[in-house]
């Protein structure tokens, strides 16, 4: 009775996790959506309008002086992001169905802050025109674009099925990835990448939202509960020797 509950809890939480990821990433497209629209088609990075808009001078995640504010997009990625932070704080479980170990605890915790005084400060910027900075923030930027990624990186080892395909897709989905990959523009910074960014987030949640509809643990990445199963990131008891 116990452990049906307890299957029943991490179904709800999957569930819960996966509609706010796609909800999460749903609101970056837009955000990409009012820099690049009429300015570049999809595809399109070499028309006039396009090359000024690829500017770094727009870019609305994590704004930096001096900045040019376009349309809504600094406050809808700004709730993303704060959205994606409530989404890693459950990750391990949704994951991996167990609790984390120290090191991935603490890397965890300092990702939901990080990724979160970042959105915040997006969204603020956002809302007030113009860039908007506080105590910490510059370290809470480096710690956003590093952070997210290692533990993405750990659940995506400890993962199987359909969960370990939703880390890896929010592995290429993380900032630091793309800025090194399809961010890159042929000027300063690609058109639409941020949209990318966005439709690998929704595509992971849609994959956790499978792993929930899934009802065999081998196939959604389901293990034990945890009172039952080891911590992430530990070696299980050896079983003692028979005599």
């Amino acid at each position: 009775m116990l452990l049906a509950k307890r299957r029943r809890d991490m179904r709800m939480w999957r569930g819960a996790a996966g509609v706010l990821m796609v909800a999460s990433g749903a609101l970056m497209v837009g955000a990409s959506w009012q820099r690049w629209a009429g300015a570049c088609g999809w595809g399109d990075s070499e028309s006039a309008a396009c090359i000024r808009r690829q500017d770094h001078l727009y870019d609305f995640i994590a704004p930096s002086a001096p900045w040019q504010p376009i349309g809504e997009a600094a406050q809808w990625a700004g709730w993303s992001l704060v959205l994606f932070a409530i989404v890693l704080a459950t990750l391990p479980w949704v994951l991996t169905g167990r609790r984390p170990g120290a090191p991935t605890a603490i890397a965890l915790a300092g990702a939901v802050v990080a990724t979160a005084i970042v959105g915040v400060a997006t969204a603020s910027a956002g809302y007030a025109g113009a860039v908007v900075t506080f105590t910490g923030y510059q370290l809470a930027a480096v710690a956003c674009l590093t952070l997210p990624l290692a533990v993405l990186i750990r659940l995506a080892v400890a993962a199987r099925g359909w969960a370990m395909a939703a880390a890896v897709t929010l592995v290429f989905a993380t900032p630091l990835v793309a800025g090194v990959t399809y961010a890159v523009g042929p000027f300063d910074a690609q058109p639409w990448s941020e949209a990318i960014s966005g439709l690998l987030t929704v595509g992971a949640g849609l994959c956790v939202l499978v792993a929930t509809a899934v009802r065999s643990g081998s196939v959604s990445g389901e293990v034990p509960p945890v009172a039952q199963g080891p911590v992430l990131g530990q070696s299980p008891t050896p079983a003692p020797r028979a005599r």
